[in-house]
């Protein structure tokens, strides 16, 4: 899909010096968010899987996440221990809405 080459590209570009981004599935039914990131110095990619996303447009705009697990055990209990939700805000949050 378009969109997910997009974001990819955008990660990709933006995160090279950290992390690569090697597969992006976004499911616009249910709200989920499947990816795997290769993190500079790993050899293993990083599964994470987003259980449900929110677009909100608005004063608040951006994408909040949450249910988020990893393939990394100790990752995954510390996402759920410090930001079980998380927000990053974003200018273009209407156009994100439009093509997810």
């Amino acid at each position: 899909m378009i969109t997910e080459s997009i974001i990819k590209l955008i990660f990709n570009t933006k995160m090279e010096r950290y992390a690569r981004m090697l597969k992006l599935d976004i499911n616009s039914e249910d709200k989920s968010i499947e990816l795997e990131v290769l993190l500079r110095g790993e050899s293993a990619p990083l599964k994470i899987h987003i259980g449900r996303y929110e677009i909100m447009t608005g004063d608040e705009s951006g994408i909040k996440i949450s249910q988020i697990h990893t393939s990394r055990e100790w990752m995954t209990e510390m996402i759920q221990a410090f930001m079980p939700e998380y927000k990053v805000n974003f200018n273009n949050a209407k156009l994100l809405k439009m093509i997810m």
